[in-house]
């Protein structure tokens, strides 16, 4: 008994482990996943470029039924297969509008679920707000790392859904206000 290696592990020491879990590293989000997180600013840029993706789309089709309705000579005639075309496009706007909440709400460690309160009155504009103003948590949370940093192409988009929203709001008050004046 008397040699004892001291180079041996001691079997009554605690365990050692690496400590990086990983949960520091960023991930690039996919623009169409259900899956990960997305901060304000991807969150407006998305959906500002999913709009004008979509009004790219529709604005040839309407119309081109208009069309084919006023050469027929009634609205009525813009036939089933241009209802059909409507209906899967506005199921397509609907899908991704709610996966666009649902990683924003994961951004804020809040389950896609709460999507459901957009259903309530008056607390639908309360979560509108809270998706809007409110910051994502910092670091990993349960439903992943954070994202990247913005391009400049997301914050370009971002910040042109703001300046358009903007607009919008100073034309809804000015244009009553001079549509008053001019009569």
């Amino acid at each position: 008994m008397g040699d004892v290696d001291m180079n041996e592990a001691n079997p009554y020491s605690a365990p050692e482990s690496a400590l990086n879990t990983g949960q520091d590293a960023l991930y690039t989000p996919k623009i169409i996943s259900f899956q990960g997180r997305i901060g304000r600013m991807r969150y407006l840029a998305y959906s500002l470029g999913f709009s004008l993706l979509m009004n790219l789309v529709m604005t040839p089709f309407v119309g081109f039924s208009a069309m084919m309705g006023g050469m027929a000579g009634s609205p009525e005639s813009m036939g089933t297969l241009s209802i059909i075309v409507l209906a899967l496009i506005t199921i397509v706007s609907l899908v991704i509008g709610v996966m666009f909440v649902k990683r924003r709400l994961n951004d804020l460690n809040r389950s896609g679920w709460w999507m459901l309160l957009f259903i309530v009155p008056v607390v639908n504009l309360l979560l509108i707000i809270y998706l809007l103003f409110f910051p994502g948590t910092d670091g990993a949370n349960n439903y992943g790392p954070p994202p990247i940093a913005n391009s400049f192409g997301v914050l370009l988009l971002a910040w042109l859904f703001i300046a358009i929203f903007g607009l919008g709001i100073i034309s809804a008050i000015a244009l009553p206000v001079m549509m008053g004046a001019s009569a």
